[in-house]
C-alpha cells in the first residue's frame, strides 16, 4: 500500500447556520475529518513541510493585495455528486484562486481535473445521497451573509484529519 503524503489547502472560512453544518456533518466527508465550512481558494496546495516561512510570506502579500469583500449565497447548486451554494459574487474567488495558482504553478485548482473552477461552498459529497433533497433543506437556511475578511491554510495530519495552520488577514491594513 502506498502512503499518500498529507496535503494542505487554501480557503475562505464561511460560518453557516447549525441546519447547513447538520447537513454538512452528515453528508461532507470532509467535515468529519475537521475540514470547516468553507469556500476552497487552492487545492491541493503544498505539503506541509513546504508551508516554510517564505511561503507564508507570499500568500500573505497575495491577502494584502485583496480588499475584504461581501460574499452572500442565495442559492444552492450542483454538480452531478455534490450538493453546494453558490457565492456572489464569485470573482473574488476566482481572483484569488487565479493569483495564488499563478504563484504556484505545480499547484493547479483540483490538481487540473477541471477545466473550470467554480467557486462554491461544498454541503455534501456522495453518489448515493439523496441530493434533491440535501439541497432542498439547504435552500431552507439562505441566504448567508459574510464579510470575508481573511484566507486561511489548512494542513491534513498523518491521521488524516485537518487543521488551521496560518490566518492571513486580507487587505493592507488588519481590520
Amino acid at each position: 500500500m502506498a502512503l499518500i503524503e498529507p496535503a494542505s489547502a487554501v480557503i475562505v472560512r464561511v460560518p453557516v447556520p447549525p441546519g447547513v453544518e447538520r447537513l454538512r456533518t452528515r453528508w461532507d466527508r470532509a467535515a468529519s475529518l475537521g475540514v470547516p465550512a468553507h469556500v476552497t481558494v487552492l487545492f491541493p496546495f503544498l505539503a506541509p513541510g513546504d508551508l516554510v516561512p517564505a511561503a507564508r510570506r507570499e500568500l500573505a502579500a497575495i491577502a494584502a493585495a485583496t480588499d475584504p469583500f461581501e460574499v452572500s449565497f442565495t442559492r444552492v447548486g450542483r454538480f452531478p455528486t455534490v450538493v453546494y451554494l453558490a457565492p456572489e459574487p464569485d470573482a473574488p474567488f476566482a481572483r484569488l484562486t487565479a493569483e495564488i495558482a499563478a504563484r504556484y504553478p505545480d499547484h493547479p485548482p483540483y490538481g487540473g481535473a477541471f477545466e473550470e473552477v467554480v467557486p462554491h461552498l461544498t454541503v455534501a459529497e456522495s453518489a448515493t445521497a439523496p441530493l434533491d433533497q440535501i439541497a432542498l433543506a439547504a435552500a431552507d437556511h439562505l441566504p448567508i451573509r459574510h464579510r470575508v475578511t481573511m484566507l486561511e491554510v489548512l494542513v491534513e495530519g498523518v491521521e488524516g484529519r485537518w487543521h488551521g495552520r496560518w490566518r492571513l488577514p486580507l487587505g493592507s491594513v488588519r481590520r
